[in-house]
């Protein structure tokens, strides 16, 4: 039982309300209450939420499949289906909204994921599910509430009504929330706010709830000179507040309130952050202890702390404290200060910090002094110390130069001057180029073919950029660095301004439709209401203003602009997905039949499971039936005498004395040799969302809100059916395929 349900015990108990067994039986029935409610919400939440999203990394947006699942208790990010990373539930810290489809979320010792969603909806979800699962980290008891519903803690540390400011860019509004504040987050509820038709395009619902979480240690409050006015900053934003103020109250009344609110939020994150600051200590240990080799001093913290938690858990009954206090007090490791002769470790040369990323410490000889090894390690440039595979290859004498051939004269042609696209790779500091191979120099002058380069990287200047120069000194009535973003992708963007709106009715590229990254660019930069706000209320002429404004006031002009911008990248997005799912699919379904056909594989086994069978029965254990796979890779790690000898080499000597021929077993399973390391779960989720993302083309095309009279929409509307044939046949095999896949494996399994 948790430790507040064993507390209500020991307290009736001590009221005299229960005897000792009538409290042993009060548990035991609890207990199996418990049992029996986690095993039925397990079975509805053994459920995978499958999502497109763009992740942001290495400076530019890629496309994953973010994976919320709940029967394993882990969040995945999967590209082609290779899941690149995977976090357990407890590692989610935190999430953060933001303007548009693009929200973050953070986890426990990695850095934070910058997502964006591919419609609002699906953000909505997201958000939502994390929601849920940072609600159950800070509320173990509540592990199994239900996850599409939004749960409502039983603790409420203070709540009433607050004014948040939204906006900014246009003009600021102040919207009325219920706020309640509880042992984790700031929960906040609009109030009498209705959903606007046809709004589905804004970067959020001002229905929805807003959810600050407080847990991760990084929140801080603030209050202003105004006497209603108080501000909560996380890592990711800053929210500000106001206090509603009526005829009936007083100024003395409204700062009582605001300080009452500034008081119980500060204590919050002041707990927060301290058991945030205990959780950093302790897995600092742990790593201490694993890079210093001291598990024993790391065994014994951890008997001393467990020992301690028990001490605590039964405890008598104690005056009632703050409930967040409570929790703190339950859920910290006690720490034990470590012995002096372990502290002396530090100063050795076993420990590195991520603040000396670019040194490493020296390695100590063995018959080094020990003075001489505790003075400390001696640090050297990284460069040299661990060079990388380019530099390696200096070490080779280079080959004499070749005499150039005689070749006639060319007639030489006029290099091009117009403008290229940029490379941005990454350079080597000046004061490394010494010790790199660019020191040694070209024997002779690099002749390229400009003209050859020019024909596939040169950009056109376009139209309306003629007099870009010129309104440099207009002001932008954009956000600077949003401007100045979409000012450069602008210049590549060979599209006039009154020509956008035809250009998003046209499917294919081919046919004079817009590529494939300039959709996803334009995506970006999708006005938000404040932008609308402010470029409706510009009363003067549109040719004054910049060329960044102009292309904005276009975009917001654009009806449904998210919505058709969403379709157009799906549309083109969809082969490419299937195209690349096919071979991957059908690989796998090849190893499986490579895997269930082959009858060596399993003599192979066989033969391993007789071998582990004589040692454990001559070692006092049971004979065993049968083995788990992931058994195999324990083979290497079984040593005999002699230290080269493991089972591995037992194992392949057995089948050598007594059937040879199948010893080349893994001739039968040749597509193993080429696993693209694509896995059945990541495929299945591809799958997943490629399906969304076609019923949601299809749902586009039946709500027909683009319909209007026109030769123009009658041309998509008549690309938009063809493309969704063709790809909803294309769908079905692939998902037929991905059925088969699925079935073969799990008949393996």
């Amino acid at each position: 039982l948790s430790n507040e349900m064993q507390l209500s015990i020991m307290q009736r108990v001590k009221s005299g309300e229960l005897s000792i067994d009538d409290a042993l039986n009060q548990a035991r029935s609890d207990r199996l209450r418990l049992l029996e409610k986690s095993f039925d919400l397990e079975e509805k939440q053994a459920s995978q939420y499958n999502f497109s999203v763009h992740k942001f990394s290495l400076y530019r947006w890629q496309k994953r499949v973010f994976q919320i699942d709940f029967s394993t208790k882990t969040v995945c990010s999967i590209e082609k289906g290779i899941v690149k990373r995977q976090f357990l539930f407890a590692m989610v810290k935190n999430c953060h909204d933001a303007a548009g489809t693009k929200l973050t979320v953070s986890f426990k010792c990695h850095h934070d994921y910058e997502l964006e969603a591919m419609s609002p909806q699906d953000k909505h979800k997201i958000l939502e599910l994390i929601h849920q699962i940072i609600y159950r980290n800070i509320h173990p008891t509540d592990l199994y509430e239900e996850p599409t519903k939004l749960p409502a803690s039983p603790l409420k540390l203070h709540e009433g009504q607050l004014l948040l400011q939204r906006g900014g860019l246009a003009s600021c509004r102040w919207q009325m929330f219920k706020a309640h504040l509880q042992a984790g987050q700031l929960t906040l509820l609009p109030v009498g706010c209705e959903v606007v038709p046809g709004d589905e395009d804004g970067p959020a619902s001002s229905s929805q709830p807003i959810i600050i979480h407080l847990s991760d240690g990084g929140a801080k409050v603030e209050s202003h000179s105004a006497c209603d006015a108080f501000s909560l900053i996380t890592n990711k934003n800053k929210f500000h507040f106001l206090l509603p103020m009526t005829g009936h109250t007083c100024a003395e009344e409204v700062r009582a309130e605001r300080d009452a609110w500034v008081e119980a939020i500060g204590d919050l994150c002041v707990e927060w952050k301290r058991k945030s600051q205990r959780e950093h200590m302790y897995e600092d240990l742990k790593l201490f202890a694993k890079r210093a080799n001291i598990g024993d001093i790391t065994k014994e913290h951890d008997c001393e702390a467990e020992a301690g938690r028990k001490q605590y858990n039964h405890r008598p009954a104690l005056p009632l404290r703050p409930p967040i206090l409570e929790s703190v007090l339950y859920s910290v490791p006690l720490l034990v200060p470590l012995p002096a002769s372990s502290l002396q470790l530090a100063s050795g040369p076993v420990l590195e910090t991520e603040y000396a990323s670019e040194f490493r410490a020296e390695s100590v000889p063995e018959n080094t002094p020990l003075s001489l090894a505790r003075s400390g390690p001696v640090l050297v440039p990284q460069a040299e110390s661990r060079p990388s595979p380019v530099l390696s290859l200096s070490l080779i004498p280079p080959p004499p130069p070749l005499a150039p051939p005689l070749l006639p004269k060319k007639k030489e042609a006029r290099p091009p001057t117009g403008r290229t696209k940029a490379f941005h790779w990454d350079l080597i500091a000046q004061d490394k180029i010494a010790k790199s191979v660019w020191a040694r120099g070209s024997p002779r002058e690099i002749e390229i073919d400009t003209m050859r380069l020019y024909e596939q990287f040169g950009v056109s200047d376009s139209g309306p950029f003629s007099n870009l120069e010129s309104s440099s000194h207009v002001e932008i009535l954009l956000n600077p660095k949003i401007a100045h973003n979409f000012n450069i992708f602008l210049k590549s963007f060979p599209v006039q301004p009154k020509d956008l709106k035809d250009k998003l009715f046209i499917v294919n590229e081919r046919e004079g439709g817009l590529s494939d990254e300039h959709i996803a660019s334009l995506r970006r930069y999708v006005p938000t209401p404040d932008d609308i706000e402010m470029y409706k209320s510009y009363k003067g002429e549109v040719n004054d203003l910049h060329v960044v404004d102009q292309y904005m006031m276009e975009l917001c002009n654009i009806p449904y602009l998210s919505t058709q911008l969403d379709l157009l990248l799906t549309l083109r997005e969809l082969p490419i997905s299937i195209e690349d799912l096919n071979p991957l699919i059908s690989q796998k379904i090849r190893m499986c039949r490579n895997l269930w056909d082959s009858e060596s594989f399993v003599c192979v086994l066989e033969y391993l499971l007789a071998v582990g069978n004589y040692l454990n029965q001559h070692a006092g254990k049971d004979k065993a039936k049968g083995f788990r796979l992931s058994s195999l890779t324990k083979l290497s790690q079984l040593r005999g005498s002699k230290k080269q000898f493991t089972l591995l080499h037992a194992l392949v000597e057995q089948v050598m004395l007594h059937k040879p021929h199948l010893a080349t077993f893994y001739q039968e399973l040749a597509e193993f040799e080429t696993v693209p390391g694509a896995s059945i779960k990541g495929l299945t989720a591809e799958v997943d969302v490629v399906k969304n993302e076609l019923q949601k083309v299809i749902q586009y095309r039946k709500e027909g809100k683009w319909k209007s009279p026109g030769g123009l929409h009658a041309k998509f509307s008549k690309d938009l059916k063809m493309a969704i044939e063709k790809y909803h046949a294309e769908l079905s095999q692939l998902t037929k395929r991905c059925e088969e896949m699925r079935k073969l494996y799990t008949d393996i399994l």
